[in-house]
């Protein structure tokens, strides 16, 4: 395991600038927020009580308009997942290879992260998988996840 992987699992990682993440957009707003929390924040409709993710203006059961937020566990299992060996940044040059998860959490609600635990060729669909938080600056952050210990 490479040390910046090892450094994500041990702690979060502060990468000094926040990433292009939408942290001002209305939408997202109660998801960021969340993450600085160390939350899962999703909207979830007033109306029929459907949750919504990702975040739209309109609810795909009712097309009610009204959202609350809702915070959802921080465990779920691997629904997919791929295997990235070249890296898309040279930042990420030392993290190669590295697994890329989609963990479906209640309810259906899928958040796709970093997979930041030991070997990522070590993957499957069906896994149980818990979450780390990576701080990326103020008011910004993203998702990690890494076998249940």
């Amino acid at each position: 395991m490479s040390k910046k992987v090892q450094e994500v699992v041990d702690s979060m990682i502060d990468v000094g600038v926040a990433a292009p993440l939408m942290p001002d957009s209305p939408l997202y707003e109660d998801y960021f927020r969340g993450l600085s929390e160390r939350r899962i924040t999703v909207r979830q409709c007033d109306d029929c009580n459907t949750l919504q993710w990702p975040p739209r203006e309109i609810c795909g059961a009712c097309q009610g308009s009204s959202f609350v937020p809702a915070d959802m566990p921080h465990e779920g299992e691997v629904y997919t997942y791929s295997i990235m060996y070249r890296a898309f940044h040279p930042a990420f040059t030392d993290s190669v290879p590295y697994g890329v998860v989609v963990v479906e959490l209640a309810e259906g609600v899928r958040i796709i992260g970093r997979f930041v635990d030991s070997d990522p060729d070590s993957l499957e669909c069906g896994q149980r998988m818990e979450v780390v938080f990576d701080g990326l600056g103020d008011g910004s952050g993203s998702i990690a996840w890494r076998h249940i210990r």
